[in-house]
């Protein structure tokens, strides 16, 4: 696997840092889709240790996702995005057997989509000026919901 630079790391680590509740999950979204990206480069290159890698780090970020999940408060919002995680993990897993990079092409498609809602949801839940702690922790927030429940209700499993 390829390992970042010392610039690269340096730029994470700052955006991070000054991130939002909701651009951390954001961050995480990245990061997921371009450990898929990464592993359907490693399927056309025939590299399977490499493959399963990018792979494994990428259900590592999906369990992040799933982790921060407020199932009893996070209303409907939360439940569809439980789903869609297990949608996401079972069709990770089908594209690391099958050696499928259309799975995982298809998987970015919706991870991107579900991650453009987050992005506009930190946006719009957070008043211009206002710290970053006034943005929502979870996806149990308002606006943030209907963003989420539109961009999840997009897929069907």
């Amino acid at each position: 696997m390829i390992k970042p630079n010392q610039t690269e790391l340096s730029y994470r680590r700052a955006s991070v840092q000054e991130a939002s509740p909701a651009g951390l999950v954001v961050i995480v979204y990245d990061i997921l889709a371009s450990d898929l990206r990464q592993a359907i480069a490693a399927m056309r290159s025939g590299k399977i240790e490499e493959r399963c890698a990018w792979l494994k780090h990428g259900l590592l970020a999906l369990q992040l996702l799933e982790g921060i999940l407020d199932l009893e408060q996070g209303g409907s919002a939360a439940h569809m995005l439980s789903r869609f995680y297990a949608h996401i993990r079972s069709q990770i897993l089908a594209a690391q057997f099958s050696r499928a990079e259309r799975i995982l092409e298809e998987q970015i498609a919706l991870i991107l989509d579900v991650r453009e809602a987050w992005r506009q949801a930190d946006f719009s839940d957070t008043p211009p000026g206002a710290p970053d702690s006034v943005a929502p922790p979870r996806a149990s927030a308002g606006n943030a919901n209907s963003l989420l429940a539109q961009a999840v209700t997009n897929w069907s499993a």
